[in-house]
């Protein structure tokens, strides 16, 4: 295929499409809203870009020549293909069409990515948007870097920061409050806060050794004045969840990771430790479809506390996470 030598102008091929369909310059030039003379300069203009006379002009009137036929022939097929173009453009600028990769793993992924996905499918139903289950923070962060994924889901404990690299973009969403589960008969009532040390002699079940859940329990429990027995490791909290039912430990866990078995209670604790859930992404990326992604997130985890609020055993009058605004 040959390159085009670019001597057309598309405004100049409306002008002529007009000038053909109302049969003067004059009236051309009241339809489109130029002067006259401003046809006349446009319709000359193509001429010369085209090295060929489209018009024979007579006295008082004008008609096109073969040449002129053929040239709307191909300007109508230009302008259409032009106007498909920018509809195309228009539906990548608004999000309906295009993509977007999210990576994700743990409770965000299973209690907020689903709800996201579900109002984005409505809303935006030409669009691509999938699911990736990374299940490292340190991996997920550079696989965004990387381009691997467009939007990663990254959870932060109040005890153990985690890294801000340069040209990742960090905004948080949801912060919850990390709660004590234990075997429904045990001591307490689900909801009542209660200070960390009054667990102090129980087995936990905790994340595995070195994850950033881990460390921040450890932390915590020195800060409280003891050094917790932990017989039981996993990252898996539907497996933590089995293993306090069947009254072999307690664990912290964050609200997401809380679940509604009737088998299990949950104790909040005073002065309660936090986790900041964050969505990143590029700071070079400008996907439209970030934008709507993050806010149907947001409306996840709206979704999310109102369901805490009366979803066990007793109303609770303070909701066990909150949204984190712009």
């Amino acid at each position: 295929m040959r390159w085009v030598k670019g001597n057309l102008n598309i405004i100049n091929l409306r002008t002529l499409q007009m000038v053909i369909n109302t049969g003067s310059h004059t009236a051309a030039a009241k339809k489109l809203g130029y002067t006259t003379s401003a046809v006349s300069q446009q319709i000359a203009a193509l001429e010369k870009a085209l090295g060929v006379d489209l018009f024979e002009r007579g006295p008082r009137s004008l008609w096109p020549t073969p040449a002129g036929l053929a040239m709307s022939a191909h300007a109508d097929a230009i302008l259409r293909q032009v106007a498909r173009a920018e509809d195309e453009m228009d539906a990548f600028a608004s999000g309906s069409q295009g993509s977007l990769r999210i990576g994700a793993s743990g409770t965000a992924a299973a209690q907020l990515v689903p709800r996201a996905l579900s109002r984005l499918a409505m809303r935006y139903s030409t669009a691509d948007i999938s699911l990736e289950d990374i299940s490292l923070q340190k991996g997920l962060a550079n696989s965004v870097l990387e381009g691997l994924t467009d939007l990663g889901i990254i959870y932060e404990y109040a005890r153990v920061p985690i890294p801000r690299p340069e040209g990742l973009i960090l905004q948080p969403i949801l912060d919850e409050e990390l709660v004590v589960l234990s075997a429904a008969h045990a001591a307490g009532k689900t909801g009542d806060k209660v200070p960390l040390a009054d667990f102090a002699h129980e087995n936990w079940i905790t994340n595995e050794a070195g994850s950033a859940g881990a460390e921040n329990f450890i932390q915590m429990c020195q800060e409280a004045g003891f050094e917790p027995n932990i017989g039981f490791h996993s990252n898996d909290f539907d497996v933590i969840r089995g293993l306090v039912k069947e009254t072999i430990g307690v664990a912290l866990v964050p609200a997401l990771a809380l679940g509604i078995d009737r088998g299990i209670a949950f104790h909040r604790l005073l002065d309660p430790p936090r986790r900041t859930i964050h969505v990143a992404h590029r700071a070079s990326d400008v996907n439209p479809l970030l934008a709507v992604t993050i806010a149907a997130l947001r409306e996840a985890a709206e979704d999310f506390i109102d369901w805490t609020t009366d979803a066990f055993e007793v109303h609770l009058d303070s909701p066990v996470a909150s949204i984190v605004s712009n």
